[in-house]
This record gives C-alpha cells, sequence and structure tokens, in this order.
C-alpha cells in the first residue's frame, strides 16, 4: 500500500501542464479547469505547473487551446509553442 501511494506521488507531477514565459514583461491567460476560469499570471523568464487534470487555456492573443495536462506551452511574444 506504501509503495503504491509513492509511486501516485512521483506520477502526479508528470501529468501536469508547463509554461515558461519567454517573453521580457509577465503574461496573463485564461485557464478553464471544470467549468471554472482563473487568470494565470506569469513572470518574465518564469516557468509554472498548471493543469493537472486537462483544461481550455486562453493565450495572450486571444488563440484558444485544450489541454490534457501533459504539454509544455512556451510563450514568445504573442504567440504559443504547445508540444506534447
Amino acid at each position: 500500500m506504501t509503495v503504491l501511494a509513492v509511486s501516485v506521488q512521483i506520477a502526479s507531477p508528470a501529468l501536469a501542464a508547463s509554461l515558461t514565459n519567454q517573453d521580457s514583461e509577465p503574461r496573463t491567460l485564461v485557464v478553464t479547469e471544470n467549468g471554472v476560469k482563473s487568470e494565470l499570471v506569469i513572470g518574465a523568464g518564469q516557468t509554472v505547473s498548471f493543469c493537472a487534470a486537462g483544461c481550455f487555456i486562453t493565450l495572450p492573443n486571444g488563440d484558444r487551446a485544450a489541454l490534457a495536462g501533459s504539454e509544455s506551452v512556451e510563450l514568445l511574444g504573442s504567440d504559443a509553442i504547445i508540444s506534447q
């Protein structure tokens, strides 16, 4: 039972998307997770983990994307690069 709990704790962080802001100024995204919208502000050069169980994001340029929770997102100016 303890081994299973340790295994779940190790696996959980891998199920969150990561977001890196490559810009020199903060960026704000709208994240909709489980029907709840919230703003995610990410500072210049900062990387954060979010969206552990899938979500929708609205990028600073207005584009929308669906995430499963395992993607890497890089913000570059008004664009984003999403990779698996």
